[in-house]
């Protein structure tokens, strides 16, 4: 299992959470009983769905209890609780089960979306978003490098932890369960620099491959060939910042 680090997960607190902030103004609910908060990290997203729905139940679930320690203390008013989303039971049902950038994580949506949206309670919904990067310079050069004989090694299976899935599979597994809403969205991240592109995929799908190398100079190394491998396809802007597009895919099903 990885091992979560909230620190360097909200280095990009801002730009990490506006996919949480536009997936919440979407959902057509206006008064909710209850809200679940599936794969919650430091409670980031839970906090958009308190301000969307002031008088809602929210509970903010996630595996790692080091992101569910951050949550409990940046808001201690706040319910969360460790547990792993995939093993979400039918009962209690919610009527929004939302889901912010997890379910990548997770294998089967074949399984997991009906199953998910089997706890959704009539007149609810299950609403998430999950990134569609799997074809950016960035991700490509991660996985071009961590093939490499010098580090297959110890990375061989880190790119089976990521499942990513298109918008058409997406939809193919959901039609059947309820009135969906489905779009994409591209956001330009601004990066103060090269580096920042690193400091991003640390906190995220880069941490599975650097958890197996086994030395901090090894992991550095490893780092230092991913930026030389993805640096031309991210070119200084004229401010000397460099643009870093992210593609996530949104939808809500409705019961």
């Amino acid at each position: 299992m990885v091992t979560w680090n909230p620190k360097q997960y909200l280095k990009f607190a801002d730009e990490r959470t506006q996919g949480a902030i536009d997936l919440a103004s979407k959902i057509r609910i206006d008064s909710p009983g209850t809200v679940i908060d599936i794969g919650c990290g430091p409670g980031n997203s839970t906090r958009v769905l308190r301000a969307r729905w002031p008088n809602a139940r929210i509970v903010g679930l996630d595996s790692s209890p080091e992101m569910i320690a951050r949550a409990r203390l940046d808001f201690p008013e706040g319910q969360f609780l460790v547990a792993d989303a995939a093993a979400l039971p039918a009962e209690p049902r919610y009527d929004v089960i939302f889901s912010n950038a997890v379910l990548q994580w997770i294998p089967n949506y074949e399984a997991l979306l009906p199953r998910l949206f089997g706890a959704v309670a009539p007149g609810g919904c299950l609403a998430a978003q999950v990134p569609a990067n799997s074809d950016s310079p960035l991700h490509q050069a991660l996985l071009s490098v961590a093939a490499n004989a010098q580090w297959s090694a110890f990375t061989g299976s880190c790119a089976e932890s990521l499942y990513y899935r298109t918008a058409d599979d997406i939809y193919a597994i959901l039609s059947g369960l309820g009135r969906i809403d489905l779009w994409e969205t591209t956001y330009y991240h601004v990066m103060a620099s090269h580096q920042d592109l690193l400091e991003w995929y640390r906190g995220t799908a880069m941490r599975p491959f650097l958890e197996k190398i086994p030395t901090d100079s090894a992991r550095s190394q490893f780092e230092a060939e991913v930026l030389e491998v993805c640096r031309p396809h991210y070119p200084l802007e004229k401010d000397g910042k460099v643009l870093f597009p992210f593609k996530r895919i949104f939808f809500v099903v409705y019961r």
